[in-house]
């Protein structure tokens, strides 16, 4: 299971139909819209029957009305290693099948 904390800005002529929107969806959860004077909402997204967190957060992204998407927090649930099974918390980058930067990172 996977649940984000997700800030999108769209257009704030747009916000009520993006809002409205956003309600309909599976694992949506609309939690701030006090900051949407300025096109701003606050999203919680869990994995939904229909389709990943991930999957959500990547399709709003694409809406026409949305300028950008900002993924401030992520959960992964029980699938994810344990903290005991990670040698180094870089150890995740290895799995992207890129080459460790300059810094080690």
């Amino acid at each position: 299971m996977s649940i984000l904390g997700v800030i999108v800005r769209a257009q704030p002529h747009a916000l009520s139909g993006i809002e409205a929107r956003l309600r309909s969806l599976p694992g949506v959860d609309v939690a701030e819209t006090t900051a949407a004077a300025d096109g701003r909402l606050v999203l919680v997204i869990e994995d939904s029957p229909h389709a990943s967190a991930a999957a959500t957060l990547g399709a709003i992204a694409l809406w026409p009305e949305v300028l950008n998407t900002s993924l401030v927090y992520e959960y992964s649930g029980p699938d994810s290693p344990a903290p005991d099974e990670v040698d180094s918390y870089r150890d995740w980058r290895n799995s992207l099948g890129g080459k460790p930067n300059a810094r080690g990172s």
